[in-house]
């Protein structure tokens, strides 16, 4: 199998996440001048590094489209497209509330809050099954160099996977605004060459010989 490139891309921050807000997928989101900034710096060091996307696969909510739209300026991968297995956790009635509701919604149903599930919505454990399923298409596809971009949530449950851990550690892998996560996959288990690094640190981490 030949070396394959995986970036994962968490959205930049949005008004939303600036007031403490759980999106979900009951709020789209904008992103605020600080995502925007973000993002852009990110697409300018991916693009410095000579990175080629064979590929740009997206949350259909629209802080993650927004955020697209701006890697793919700078990136312009030959194909980008909305991957529903991307998006961000159903959390139901939460959705859109202040993100120490779910905390509290756990503690009175006596479950750990990642197998906390709303009626109608998903676990954070459901999330991690679909992101699941997406890699393992990766690892299998036709392409070469990939860019993910999705939510925070689901980048963490990911890497929890990659690294095998459990969700006790699920704070330690949640990226913040525009972090970005780099992943080797060949014959041997995914190499991470990078995890949730800042976009005002990228540049200092890429080089034209390793981004691909």
């Amino acid at each position: 199998m030949s070396t394959k490139y995986i970036y994962l891309v968490k959205h930049g921050e949005t008004e939303e996440n600036a007031r403490g807000i759980h999106q979900g997928r009951t709020v789209g989101g904008t992103l605020s001048k600080r995502g925007r900034d973000d993002i852009r710096t990110v697409g300018r060091a991916l693009a410095a590094a000579g990175l080629t996307a064979d590929q740009m696969l997206v949350s259909p909510m629209s802080r993650c489209r927004e955020s697209a739209a701006l890697l793919t300026a700078a990136l312009t991968p030959a194909e980008a497209r909305v991957d529903d297995r991307l998006a961000a956790k159903n959390s139901g009635h939460l959705g859109g509330r202040p993100r120490n509701l779910a905390v509290a919604e756990a503690a009175r149903q006596d479950v750990p809050i990642h197998q906390l599930r709303t009626p109608g919505g998903e676990s954070s454990e459901d999330v991690q099954a679909r992101y699941m399923r997406l890699w393992g298409e990766l690892c299998t596809g036709p392409h070469r160099t990939t860019v993910l971009v999705g939510h925070g949530g689901g980048i963490a449950c990911l890497l929890l996977k990659l690294t095998q851990h459990g969700f006790e550690h699920y704070l330690e892998y949640v990226p913040g605004s525009g972090c970005v996560t780099w992943v080797e996959i060949d014959e041997n288990a995914p190499r991470i060459r990078l995890m949730n690094v800042p976009p005002a640190e990228l540049a200092g981490h890429l080089t034209t010989r390793t981004a691909r």
